[in-house]
Formats: structure tokens, sequence, C-alpha cells
């Protein structure tokens, strides 16, 4: 019992380690525009080649990066994240959270103590899933920063013009800042924010019909 109510602490204090580490080299990377400017410099001998449409169309452009980042994104993420895992602890944390809100309405002291104890493993559980998640994080962050940065280059100092037609607007200048961002960055996001919704319900689907397929596998293999 000893080591179980151990366990969760180590496991917390192992993740935040991580978490403040990937943090300090973010806001290295961030908070140091030559070292921000020389990654996308050096993503820009791969991207502008691909992506830059002859400097023509920006929103091409941008809307390629958002998909290329998407992708990429939901790729490392779907690479280290246990979505079955993930589903089995929302729903365990679902019904633990009914009990103990019923043992707490009834002052239910012992059993309260034995779902306190319950907790911590539960807690372990969802650290571990998050700490492989931050996995995913902490390998695309550099490349998403690169590819972000030749993109706000490539936006600022490389278009002839910055005045395109949008389907809820005739005339609208790119790099005008609107709501404290530029116009370009809100466009980008109103694409990108949906799109990795629907890649991410995607790979889910396809992790979870994998397991499905398993599992039925397994149940004819016992039948026989």
């Amino acid at each position: 019992m000893t080591s179980d109510m151990e366990n969760p602490p180590q496991m917390k204090s192992s993740v935040t380690q991580m978490y403040l580490l990937f943090m300090l080299l973010f806001m290295i990377v961030i908070f140091i525009p030559e070292l921000r400017f020389a990654l996308g410099r050096a993503a820009g001998f791969v991207l502008e080649p691909l992506f830059s449409f002859n400097y023509r169309y920006p929103i091409y452009t941008m809307l390629a990066m958002g998909v290329l980042v998407t992708l990429i994104n939901s790729a490392a993420a779907h690479r280290y994240t246990d979505w079955i895992t993930m589903a089995k602890n929302q729903a365990r944390m679902r019904a633990f959270n009914e009990v103990y809100r019923e043992a707490l309405r009834k002052q239910d002291m012992a059993k309260l103590e034995k779902l306190r104890k319950i907790q911590l493993k539960l807690s372990a559980e969802s650290m571990e899933t998050q700490s492989q998640t931050m996995k995913a994080t902490m390998i695309t962050w550099l490349i998403v920063i690169a590819i972000f940065t030749w993109l706000w280059l490539f936006m600022q100092y490389s278009i002839p013009y910055t005045y395109v037609a949008i389907p809820w607007a005739h005339a609208v200048d790119l790099n005008k800042v609107s709501y404290l961002f530029p116009n370009w960055l809100l466009i980008y996001s109103s694409f990108t924010m949906p799109l990795a919704w629907v890649v991410r319900y995607i790979f889910k689907y396809f992790e979870f019909r994998k397991k499905l397929e398993e599992i039925q596998l397994r149940g004819l293999e016992a039948v026989k």
C-alpha cells in the first residue's frame, strides 16, 4: 500500500520536471529572435520551393502550412497517445467522481478514505497518459515553430501584395492587426482549428476500429 501511495507523487514529479524542461527550451527559442529566425530560414529551404506558389497566392501557402502543421501534430499525438487507455481512464474517472460525490454528500468517512486511496491510483494512471502525450508535443514543437516562423517571414516580407478576397470580405489586408493579431493569423486559425478536430477524430476512429477488430478476432479464435 505504501508503494502505491508513493508512486503518484513520484510520477507527478517526473511529469512536472519534463514539463518545466520543455517550457524552458520553448521560452529560449521564443525569446531569442536570432535563434527563432534561424529555424525559420532553415525551414524555408524546404518549404519555399514547395509552397510559395511563386509568391502569388499567399492564401494557398497559408492553408498548405495549416494542413502540414495539423498533420504533424496529429500524427505525433496519435503515435504517443493511447486513445483506448485514455477513454478508459476518463470513463473510470467519471464513475469515480459520481461515487465520491455521493459519499461526500452522505459524509461516509470510511468510504471517502478508501476512495482517496483509489484516487491516487487513478491520478497516477492519468499522469502516465499525460506524460506520453507530452512526448508528442516535445517532438513536434521545434518543427512547428520553424514552420510558423517561416510562414510569418513569408507573409511579412516575401509576398508582393497583402490584400486578398475571402468569403466574408472583398478586400482584407493580411498583415493588418485586428483583435491583437494579424489578419492572416486569424484566417489561419479559423481554418486549422476545425481541421485539427477532424483529423484527430479520423485518427481516433481508425484506432478504435482496429481495436474492435482485434477483439472480434480473438473472440473468433476462442470459439474455434
